[in-house]
């Protein structure tokens, strides 16, 4: 196993990479129609595997599975919901919208642990 990655403009850059892919697959994921509109669900696809590529690299030169996981698993939800709710226009309580960012903080402070 090689050293954790250093903080570098590659590492950040490859994070952002991931994250963005995450996002835009997931934001993406209507259009496809459950996979049967052939260019958005090659869009979607590929989006996806740009996203995992940029992971997969960041893992490979040392980047902790750990500490990257639950960073993605809180932060990309959260995006989500956010461009859902005051982008697209889907409906949400501020309730909701309460539970699920305590939830996606929960989880990335649970991965720091």
């Amino acid at each position: 196993m090689e050293a954790p990655a250093a903080l570098t403009a590659r590492v950040v850059t490859l994070f952002v990479v991931c994250a963005l892919g995450q996002v835009g697959g997931s934001l993406m994921l209507g259009k496809t129609a459950g996979f049967t509109h052939p260019g958005w669900s090659a869009a979607c696809a590929l989006t996806y595997a740009v996203s995992l590529w940029a992971l997969a690299t960041l893992i490979r030169e040392g980047g902790p599975l750990s500490l990257l996981m639950p960073i993605l698993a809180a932060t990309v939800p959260l995006v989500v919901i956010l461009i859902a709710v005051f982008v697209q226009g889907e409906p949400a309580s501020w309730p909701r919208l309460g539970l699920l960012t305590l939830a996606c903080a929960v989880i990335g402070v649970s991965g720091t642990l």
